[in-house]
This record gives C-alpha cells, structure tokens and sequence, in this order.
C-alpha cells in the first residue's frame, strides 16, 4: 500500500474515533451564537504560522478569522457552501449566526450576513424571472435556467 494512502486511512479512522463520542450521544440542543469576522481559505490562515496545509486538503477548508483574533473552521454543509461556491464572500468583514460544535473550534453555520457599507445585510442569490431565493451559488436558476444575482439586501429593525 502506498504511504500516502495509509496516512489517508490513519487519519481517517483517528476523524472517525473523534468523532464517535458526539455521534453517539445524539443531537445536542442548538445554542447558536454571533461571530463577527472575515471568512478566508484556511491554507492562508496556517500559512501566516508557518503551516503548509497539503494542496489536496487546501480546497477543502474554510474558517472565519474572528474580529477577536480566533480561529474556527467552517463545517462545509447547507449553512456554510456559499463561502466555497462564491469567492466574492471571502476575505470580507460577515456576521455568522452559527454554533460551535462540542469540544472543537469548529462552526456550524447557521445564518450568514455580510456588512456592506457598515451595515448589516442579508445574503443571498435571486432570480428576478422566478422571484426565487436561494442561499448558494448557482450557475443558473433550476427553475427557469436564468442568472442568479448575489444580493446583499440591509437588515430592517
């Protein structure tokens, strides 16, 4: 077996026993939780403290860079997929609605807003044919095969 392959499973099954002990107690009440900061590919992250993430593992990992310092990865699912799908949200200053999960520095996104002009605004993609919201990046509409525009639209009070 090819060294590389063996590190590939070690760290996989190391992931899998950290993990058994969360995926055996079951869902946990959510406590969500605001983090203000700037969402950037962790590579860059490691980088500034001398840490080569692997290239094939750099695509892969996003965090948010806390106003406070902090770091604290991104969990890639239904609430964090437009960081990876629209560069245009990275390296600027979001307020992420998310909760940690138990015992890590990882986050669950939960609800993204952006500051835009010092403001606080909702984000996501419209199709102006179909009147339809989505909170990813599509190449085209699924209904009507028409542009997604990214909207960043001020929260009222």
């Amino acid at each position: 077996m090819h060294s590389s392959t063996c590190r590939r499973l070690a760290l996989c099954a190391a992931v899998a026993v950290a993990l058994t002990p969360f995926l055996l107690a079951g869902a946990p009440e959510v406590k969500t939780e605001y983090f203000d900061g700037k969402v950037m590919p962790l590579s860059k992250v490691l980088a500034r403290q001398g840490v080569k993430l692997d290239a094939d593992a750099a695509p892969h990992w996003l965090a948010l860079v806390a106003d406070d310092g902090k770091v604290y990865p991104l969990v890639k699912d239904d609430g964090a997929r437009m960081f990876w799908k629209d560069e245009r949200l990275l390296n600027r200053p979001m307020r992420l609605t998310a909760r940690r999960l138990p015992g890590s520095q990882m986050l669950q996104v939960i609800v993204v807003h952006s500051y835009h002009k010092g403001q606080l605004c909702e984000v996501y993609y419209w199709c102006d044919v179909c009147a339809i919201r989505r909170n990813e990046k599509l190449a085209v509409c699924e209904c009507c095969g028409g542009p997604m525009e990214l909207r960043e639209t001020p929260v009222k009070k």
